[in-house]
């Protein structure tokens, strides 16, 4: 059985750093929507790189993001001896996110066992919904 502590504080918004500072996170500008709870979720802004050239968000910039606030809401679940990837995945995008707006996703971490976690992603644009995504994530060895 695993004894390692689980991820909190500092080591949370580590944790949290790395997510955000992955590839496409982090030239898609993705930031925490508060620095002090990293599970809060994360936002995007709907700029150049995240339009879909018809005056909306790319679907591809708002996976990124409800992948990244997934993985945010399941790190206080982990121990630092862990890590989770996503092996499944399934999104909906029920309304458009306007060039210039702020997108907010947040999840929930709907089930957790040893090898599997479960999690429910929304995004938001201000009170509306844009999109939603079910996640099933592999809990694996953190090799950082």
């Amino acid at each position: 059985m695993d004894t390692a502590p689980l991820l909190t504080g500092p080591l949370l918004r580590d944790r949290a750093a790395l997510a955000l500072g992955l590839p496409l996170p982090a030239a898609l500008g993705i930031r925490l929507v508060d620095e002090g709870d990293p599970a809060g979720g994360a936002v995007l802004e709907v700029g150049d790189l995240a339009a879909n050239g018809a005056g909306g968000a790319h679907a591809g910039a708002l996976s990124v993001l409800l992948e990244v606030a997934g993985y945010l809401a399941l790190a206080p679940a982990l121990t630092t001896a862990e890590h989770a990837v996503t092996h499944s995945a399934a999104t909906t995008f029920v309304s458009v996110a306007a060039g210039g707006r702020s997108v907010r996703a947040s999840g929930v971490l709907d089930r957790r066992t040893s090898r599997l976690a479960f999690v429910g992603v929304t995004a938001h644009v201000g009170d509306r919904v844009v999109a939603r995504s079910t996640l099933v994530k592999s809990v694996v060895p953190f090799t950082g």
